[in-house]
C-alpha cells in the first residue's frame, strides 16, 4: 500500500494498525476517510500512540471507520470490554441447602 497524501503517509506512520484502519475503511467503501485523516493524526498528539494504536485495532475489529468512533473508543478508555470467545463451562461443586415449603413464602400469614 502506498499513501498518496501527505495525511495519509503521516497516519501509515502510526504503524500496521494504521495500515489495516485504512485498508480496512477502504474495503468497507467509506468514502469520507481522507477529510477524517487531519483528526484521526492528532489524536497521537492528544492520546499517545498506544493507545491510538489500541483504538484503532479495536475499529478495524468492529469495523468502525469514522474518525468520531475511532475517538469514541479512546474516550471509554479502558472501560470498553474486550468480547473473546467463550471458555469452558464452569463446573463448580455447590454446598446444599435446605428445602423449604411454598407456604414458608406465603404473604401476611396466608396459608
Amino acid at each position: 500500500m502506498r499513501p498518496k497524501s501527505a495525511a495519509e503517509k503521516a497516519f501509515c506512520d502510526l504503524g500496521p494498525a494504521a495500515v489495516a484502519f485504512i485498508k480496512g475503511a477502504a474495503a468497507h467503501g467509506m468514502t469520507g476517510l481522507a477529510r477524517d485523516l487531519d483528526e484521526l493524526c492528532q489524536l497521537e498528539a492528544i492520546h499517545g500512540r498506544e493507545p491510538v494504536t489500541s483504538a484503532l485495532e479495536r475499529a478495524v475489529a468492529f469495523s468502525r471507520f469514522p474518525a468520531a468512533d475511532v475517538v469514541s473508543i479512546l474516550d471509554a478508555g479502558h472501560g470498553a470490554p474486550h468480547p473473546t470467545r467463550s471458555g469452558e463451562a464452569l463446573i463448580i461443586e455447590l454446598p446444599a441447602v435446605p428445602v423449604r415449603s411454598l407456604s414458608d413464602y406465603a404473604i401476611g400469614g396466608q396459608s
